[in-house]
């Protein structure tokens, strides 16, 4: 049986669109979908706000840094960086996550890096 998809639109104005272009290139080199990317986005997304802002949630932050756990990949790594997002979370984070959630220009997602995690 064939699975049933719903469509749904965004809308985005024209100063977006050449980083709408690169996210589509970006997943063509991946063979991953746009729409499986933005449902994978909206996914974490709900994780992470499900209860509420991160900003609340300090003691999760302060156990995974004790375990040494990259908050976005949940990775073990010997050396994590400290890092404040522009949504206010602050997490400890790979230097792969990091690299990646700094993008692009304005589409980083790094507000500012703390440095090594002690």
């Amino acid at each position: 049986m064939k699975k049933r998809m719903d469509i749904r639109n965004f809308y985005i104005d024209e100063t977006f669109k050449p980083i709408y272009d690169e996210f589509k290139r970006i997943c063509e080199r991946e063979g991953e979908s746009v729409s499986s990317k933005i449902r994978e986005f909206i996914e974490r997304y709900v994780i992470v706000h499900d209860e509420g802002n991160p900003q609340m949630q300090i003691m999760k932050f302060m156990e995974q840094a004790k375990l040494r756990e990259c908050f976005f990949c949940r990775g073990h790594f010997d050396k994590l960086w400290k890092v404040e997002y522009v949504s206010g979370l602050v997490a400890p984070t790979c230097e792969d996550c990091l690299n990646r959630n700094r993008g692009k220009g304005s589409f980083s997602t790094v507000k500012k890096v703390w440095g090594l995690m002690k």
